[in-house]
């Protein structure tokens, strides 16, 4: 990543709120542009029905829908808009509730209008200003944040609790309450440091095309997300699930061997598939007839830590509304399990924790109602001196329990390995 935008995102966030959405991988398609929203015009957030509204120094509060409010607001602001949506908003498309603990107490949405916007183009090495101006203390240089420190890193589950809870869910799959289960769990940490050299840490071991930090108020996100949720391009609404994972090898021949293994997993292949279905379902309500297609199927990506199994759903939307759109696809089924429904009713119960922004989406809308956003995975929540970050993988009736569970430590590796350097 350029250092200036470093330099700016320790500036701006002094005097506010700073949102980026980075684009680190090299060789990856999605990887050309990043984005640093701050000084924000008007924001919006939602915890439950409780609405917050900021805009040119007032403030409302009302009870309502947030989905339903953050459709009016994008309405009426007609601009760039730049934030989050978490994972329990499922509550206001479908008939579901969270009653698990909430340890981050996060809003369940937090959007901000930025009144400066920059664009870095990888390609040609430069920052363009799509809003505001540059600010005379840009040439201060790179501001160093304290070093993060991270201690007393340890499972809010035990292995023996998460074993049991798998092997509940594949007893409900012979029952056929669902073919497909994502099931998660959370690690907790003591943190001191500055989150934002957290997520250069993180960046540095394993850039992804999806990265974002967010640093609101007493919170801040660090996210190194592989996985794109849906993204809009003109009439064009496309999903790029991941189902499939694989640790990286020690040395070329072993990293290859892996990379293989994985593209010819028939497990991975059926789970991957399972969720490509659901994803065209949920496009499918507002697609146009006949205009859902699977363009790539078992694509094998590599990261810094991990190869992935990653396929592309797509669609013409029949729909003009943003909200809408985004709203028939949610959460991300690569998150949930299939039936979409009846796994986040399992979820709810097998869990012993709120997902909050976890298993959410991190992302922008443009003014003209086309959107990215990313799957909320491999990303550490930083609220005052607690860290939380979630793991998890998915189930079905072949898999086997301790091979899940260690899934789930590969996946936290890339934090782990952060504690290491």
């Amino acid at each position: 990543m350029d250092s200036r935008l470093d330099s700016l995102i320790k500036m701006y966030s002094e005097k506010g709120p700073v949102i980026l959405l980075e684009s680190q991988s090299e060789d990856h398609p999605a990887s050309r542009y990043s984005y640093l929203a701050a000084i924000p015009e008007a924001s919006i957030e939602a915890k439950g029905t409780e609405v917050t509204i900021f805009h040119k120094g007032d403030k409302k509060k009302f009870s309502e829908n947030p989905l339903e409010a953050l459709g009016r607001f994008y309405e009426e602001q007609s601009d760039w808009m730049f934030g989050y949506l978490g994972y329990d908003l499922k509550n206001f498309i479908e008939k579901l509730t969270s009653e698990n603990r909430d340890q981050v107490q996060a809003p369940d949405l937090y959007f901000i209008v930025p009144g400066v916007l920059i664009r870095y183009d990888r390609q040609k090495n430069n920052l363009e200003y799509i809003k505001g101006r540059p600010a005379k203390e840009e040439r201060a240089g790179t501001a160093q944040g304290n070093s993060p420190q991270i201690s007393s890193l340890g499972y809010t589950v035990t292995r023996n609790d998460y074993l049991q809870c798998i092997e509940e869910a594949q007893r409900r799959i012979t029952e056929g309450d669902f073919y497909e289960l994502n099931l998660s769990h959370q690690l907790k940490a003591d943190f001191e440091g500055d989150p934002f050299a957290l997520y250069k840490k993180m960046r540095d071991i394993g850039p992804v095309p999806f990265g974002a930090y967010i640093e609101i108020e007493n919170i801040a996100i660090c996210s190194m997300s592989p996985e794109r949720f849906l993204a809009r391009e003109a009439n064009r609404v496309y999903s790029q699930p991941i189902k499939g994972t694989i640790q990286r090898g020690a040395d070329e021949s072993n990293d290859q061997r892996l990379r293989a293994e994985l593209s010819s997993s028939v497990k991975d292949r059926a789970e991957n598939l399972m969720i490509v279905d659901l994803v065209r379902n949920d496009l499918s309500k507002i697609a146009r007839k006949g205009s859902v297609k699977v363009s790539d199927l078992f694509q094998i990506q590599t990261f810094g830590t991990v190869h992935q199994m990653v396929s592309t759903v797509e669609a013409e939307s029949e729909t003009e509304n943003p909200i809408e759109i985004i709203k028939a696809c949610y959460p991300m089924g690569s998150m949930t399990g299939a039936p979409k429904i009846s796994a986040m009713k399992a979820i709810e119960e097998l869990e012993n924790y709120r997902r909050g922004i976890y298993s959410g989406a991190i992302g922008y809308f443009k003014p003209n109602g086309e959107f990215d956003f990313n799957v909320v995975i491999r990303t550490a929540i930083i609220t005052g001196d607690n860290l939380f970050y979630s793991v998890g993988g998915a189930i079905t009736g072949d898999s086997d329990p301790e091979l899940e569970w260690e899934e789930t430590l590969v996946k936290a590796r890339a934090l782990t390995k952060v504690l290491k350097e």
